[in-house]
């Protein structure tokens, strides 16, 4: 009886930790996993810079919407980076501070970026990746236009490569921040848990 007691013990306990680690997961693509802490902190940072810019006229996501954009940014940025090392797509350091000066003196300087990262719910913290995101893509769209493409068909080509490698490396997303749609490679809205569970405010 006691050796029972034991084992069942064992097994609630392992079940209470896998339970906790599902809960506290937010997104995992092939082996990397993101916590929803690591999610949340982005969604922090914009609602805090949306205090201190006038967000006037903005159109703005809001709640559930932002929680998904900032789940499907860490989703799209390890994608694009498994896409640059397989087709050996180079991004330097260099070359992100050199498309942040572009981006500086389109929006009219250092102190008019934070009301343009707000506009795009991007968090400062997150710019460099979105840098290298956009990069990426701009190189992969080139390399398409190159083998045959036309400009039009480029994003359409893109998008089947993004796609085919979510599918390669599988994506869990969880419920919380939306439905993962395999075939678009993206988060849509729609909560599966029947209001069990609620997006954090």
């Amino acid at each position: 009886m006691k050796l029972f007691k034991k084992v069942i013990t064992t097994v609630l306990a392992a079940l209470v930790l896998t339970s906790c680690s599902s809960m506290n997961s937010a997104i995992t693509i092939g082996d990397k996993e993101f916590s929803t802490s690591d999610v949340q902190k982005p969604v922090d940072e914009v609602l805090r810079d949306r205090k201190i810019v006038d967000t006037a006229g903005m159109q703005l996501a809001e709640a559930d919407e932002l929680l998904r954009n900032q789940a499907q940014f860490f989703i799209v940025g390890v994608l694009l980076d498994r896409i640059a090392t397989d087709k050996k797509l180079s991004v330097t350091n260099a070359d992100i501070a050199a498309r942040r000066t572009e981006i500086l003196t389109q929006v009219g300087g250092e102190s008019e970026l934070p009301k343009a990262l707000v506009g795009a719910s991007l968090a400062q913290s997150n710019l460099d990746a979105y840098l290298k995101i956009l990069i990426i893509s701009e190189k992969l769209s080139k390399d398409v236009i190159l083998s045959g493409a036309s400009p039009e068909q480029a994003a359409e080509e893109v998008n089947k490569i993004v796609v085919a490698v979510a599918k390669k490396l599988g994506v869990k997303v969880n419920p919380k921040y939306g439905t993962w749609n395999p075939d678009t490679a993206s988060i849509e809205s729609g909560d599966i848990t029947g209001g069990a569970v609620t997006p954090a405010p």
